[in-house]
């Protein structure tokens, strides 16, 4: 009897076995208007477009070994994502066929079929909502035959309260259905949001109830204990002292925090993936070649896979401490629930931490190295020029002003900054406002945005002359909340 259940279950295998063939996803799809793309993809990669004028879209995609949380995505777009972009998810099972079938360029429209058991949990949380996506994507579609800011606030407005009802059905969903690995991993996605809201995020008493009714074995995971750290753990403030753990470099050498005691530290959040984070690589060189890793030890601690940190240090070439959290859910960046990238922590010798500041702000920056003794004021008379090197500033927003220097004719400002523009209303202003001094000239050209890849870029601008005696001045771009402000520039000891 035995035996014959061998032979069985080993035929059974040999059939479904043969069953199984290429790992494929077809795409079926119709009444797509001319100028539209459909696009496939791996991940964040596109690895097939299909931008021909027919009403009918088909092909086929023949996908790598893949596992149960390989991500594929298809997106149709209008004008290269000029007015209109939509995608959906679609996860492949190994050996089998995934279809996407459907018509018009609404994807939340289509029907994905695939037997990764994935894609089951991915369409049931997607069908309640269907409808509600097809909104927002109509009003994306058309959002280029709104002429006025009236109209494209309503359709933002309109678009926000179409998010606030997916999310609230979306919840509604997850939390009827039935406690698996995909019903926990998607509760988990609602760990960045807790640490960046806290108590005050939408969901959070929803969360934390489904969560204290999770088995031992899901809130024993690294995923678990992490939200429940968002949940229940203390966030990291200005006056605690910065917590350490573990961190390596590419070599797989582990070092501390504990190590940098002492001296003064900048401690950056970051992924690779981050475009402000990269641009902030680009000016710790800059920084470093002025010297200030004399008094500051800029670190950059990243959330990246090995091959990802490995692909980072091949390409930018840091002159800085960069270490990788390998432990995601249990290290540094679950530990201080870092939702924002970059993420600053500027910590005093003591290890405590001095302030904490979310995105990326040069002269916040140099601000910190000031009063870590870099960068100190110099102030000196050249060729019966005066020059301050490295003034004071009270507030500093958006650059760094490294030199300010006093002809007769007119004044001149070296700034420093990765990414900036120098708009025609600059001015310098002194007497509270009342005396103002326009902008002649920039070295880099006026309105002109510097290029991301270009690293920190000088600056000279020439502005009319500040009037005789004046102690102090403010370079001013703008009232935006973005625009660059120094003020408070200070001209004498």
């Amino acid at each position: 009897m035995k035996l014959k259940l061998i032979f069985a279950a080993t035929a059974l295998a040999a059939m479904v076995s043969c069953q199984k063939g290429e790992t494929k996803i077809e795409v079926n799809l119709s009444d797509i208007p001319e100028g539209f793309i459909v696009e496939m993809g791996l991940s964040d990669d596109p690895i097939y477009r299909d931008s021909s004028n027919t009403t009918d879209r088909k092909f086929t995609i023949k996908c790598d070994t893949v596992t149960d949380n390989t991500l594929y995505y298809v997106l149709v777009q209008k004008d290269n994502y000029k007015f209109y972009s939509a995608s959906m998810r679609i996860f492949v099972q190994d050996g089998y066929t995934a279809t996407v079938t459907g018509s018009g360029v609404c994807p939340s429209m289509w029907t994905i079929d695939s037997k990764n058991p994935r894609q089951a949990f991915e369409n049931k949380m997607m069908d309640p909502v269907k409808e509600l996506y097809k909104q927002r994507d109509e009003i994306r579609l058309f959002s280029d035959t709104v002429t006025t800011e009236e109209g494209r606030q309503q359709n933002r407005d309109k678009t926000n309260a179409l998010y606030d009802q997916i999310d609230d059905i979306k919840m509604a969903t997850l939390q009827s259905l039935p406690v698996d690995k995909y019903m926990f991993e998607e509760l988990c996605g609602k760990t960045g949001a807790i640490n960046y809201y806290g108590a005050d995020y939408k969901f959070f008493g929803q969360v934390e109830a489904m969560f204290n009714k999770l088995p031992d074995e899901y809130k024993n995971s690294k995923e678990g204990k992490a939200l429940d750290y968002a949940l229940h753990g203390k966030t990291p403030a200005v006056g605690d002292v910065v917590i350490d753990y573990d961190l390596y470099d590419i070599d797989g050498n582990v070092h501390h925090l504990a190590d940098y005691r002492g001296k003064w530290t900048l401690l950056e959040f970051s992924t690779y993936y981050c475009g402000p984070c990269r641009l902030f690589s680009q000016a710790i060189k800059y920084l470093y070649n002025k010297g200030i890793n004399s008094n500051m030890e800029i670190i950059d601690i990243t959330l990246d896979t090995p091959e990802q940190f490995a692909q980072m240090v091949a390409e930018e070439k840091f002159v800085s401490p960069l270490y990788n959290d390998r432990d995601q859910k249990n290290g540094l960046f679950a530990i201080n629930k870092i939702s924002c990238y970059p993420t600053f922590y500027f910590v005093n010798p003591d290890g405590v931490i001095e302030d904490i500041v979310q995105g990326y702000d040069i002269g916040w920056v140099i601000t910190c190295a000031k009063k870590a003794g870099a960068f100190a004021p110099e102030y000196k008379t050249e060729k019966g020029v005066a020059v301050v090197n490295n003034p004071d500033i009270k507030k500093m927003r958006g650059l760094w002003l490294e030199s300010v220097e006093l002809y007769k004719d007119s004044t001149v400002l070296n700034v420093s900054s990765v990414y900036y523009s120098i708009n025609e209303g600059t001015t310098l202003r002194c007497n509270n406002g009342k005396t103002t001094c326009e902008l002649i000239s920039s070295s880099i050209g006026l309105n002109t945005f510097t290029d991301f890849n270009a690293g920190m870029m000088p600056c000279r601008l020439t502005f009319k002359p500040l009037p005789k005696g004046i102690k102090e001045f403010d370079f001013i771009e703008g009232d935006c909340p973005s625009c660059i402000r120094l003020e408070g520039i200070k001209l004498a000891e």
